[in-house]
């Protein structure tokens, strides 16, 4: 099932038990550390709704498996100082990679969601074994280079473009990525990788990246614009991130009716290449993008009214805080696009409807990746949504 891993979690992870990572407490008390930094037990102990003697047990638990530590006394008024708890951040590491047609993007991301590595490589072979090697090299490599030992690595996520099929990992990507069409891509991946491994798309990955580490914090509602090789995204409610029934939500490219123009980069590129331009992949057009190309102009031109067509529906159906436009689209090519945009909002009485922010994207790494990252983390030891 997508979202699911497929090979069994490290021994050395679980508790006690022999079964589970953490128990539903646990994860409670985790994450709220996680999300709020360094807490006394009496903290957490309101946060948490948990009385003092039940917070004193999970805690002592949490410290014998060096999942949490100590910090020194702080006083904070009268009374005894406060000792508080945080988060090992070198006790587990997530890794996460995004696949594109034409480029595979690595991240880890430590226990407390801090990004220890980022990188990118053009996609050597589409073929899906010769781009599995790709991948354990590049992990492994990214590994040696922060001295990460590999005993650490709970698991891996992996966002791949394309949308799902049914409730299993088999993704229908585009034309680009045939070699990755309707196959048990986590099953596939975890033997490759050796870790177990979760699946989601690129839109979906990308957008819980955003809401960890772009305009989640301050945004908790809004839907992620992905612009890569194909169009789509993902949606992000109350701070959580929202799948649908089979993983779907946010294929904005649907909205889109058949012989409107897709506003993705494969078509920028072809639009480039038209007009004199020599791209090959959208890694060489994207590498140091120049908005000034013959060609560009045109393509924004045209994908003007599809995108208000997928605003005003996101809009109206949502009624988010923001919409974000992330993915792979350059800064400054978003700043061409945005203001050009408008959504369908007639006024009543002279009053529109309230609108979202349009806004771009402000994490400056790969999303995706980093989405990609946290899926494991969160799976074995935070609050699932």
């Amino acid at each position: 099932m997508n979202g699911l891993p497929v090979g069994p979690l490290p021994a050395h992870f679980l508790r006690e038990d022999g079964r589970r990572s953490a128990t539903a407490t646990e994860r409670r008390i985790l994450s709220l550390l996680r999300d709020e930094g360094p807490l006394s037990r009496s903290d957490l102990a309101r946060r948490s709704d948990l009385s003092a003697q039940s917070l004193m047990r999970i805690a002592d638990a949490l410290l014998a498996r060096q999942l949490i530590s100590e910090g020194k006394p702080v006083s904070s008024g009268p009374g005894k100082p406060a000792t508080p708890l945080s988060i090992v951040a070198d006790a587990a590491f997530g890794i996460g990679f995004s696949v594109m047609t034409d480029t595979l993007s690595l991240a880890i991301l430590d226990l407390a969601g801090t990004i220890r590595f980022t990188g990118s490589a053009p996609l050597e072979d589409k073929a899906i074994q010769p781009a599995v090697l790709q991948m354990r090299a590049m992990m492994h490599s990214a590994l040696a280079e922060t001295r990460i030992s590999e005993d650490r690595i709970v698991g891996a996520g992996v966002g791949v473009t394309g949308y799902f099929i049914d409730a299993t990992a088999r993704v229908n990507p585009p034309s680009l990525l045939e070699p990755w069409a309707l196959i048990p891509l986590d099953t596939i991946l975890s033997e490759g990788l050796g870790f177990p491994v979760r699946v989601d798309n690129d839109g979906n990955v990308a957008a819980i990246g955003e809401a960890m580490l772009g305009a989640g914090r301050e945004a908790g509602r809004f839907a992620y614009l992905y612009f890569s090789a194909g169009f789509g995204g993902g949606v992000i409610l109350d701070g959580h991130h929202y799948r649908g029934r089979f993983g779907n939500a946010g294929e904005f490219a649907s909205l889109i009716p058949p012989g409107w123009p897709q506003p993705n980069l494969e078509r920028l590129r072809l639009a480039v290449n038209a007009a004199g331009g020599t791209f090959s992949d959208l890694h060489g057009l994207l590498a140091d993008f120049d908005p000034s190309l013959p060609g560009v102009a045109e393509w924004v031109e045209e994908i003007v009214p599809s995108l208000d067509l997928v605003i005003s529906g996101i809009s109206g159906i949502l009624d988010p805080d923001a919409i974000i436009f992330g993915g792979r689209m350059p800064r400054k090519l978003a700043e061409r696009i945005l203001p050009r945009l408008s959504l369908f909002n007639e006024p009543r009485r002279g009053k529109p409807r309230p609108a979202p922010l349009l806004d771009i994207s402000r994490i400056e790494h790969d999303a995706a990746a980093l989405g990609a990252a946290s899926m494991p983390l969160r799976a074995a030891f935070f609050e699932q949504e």
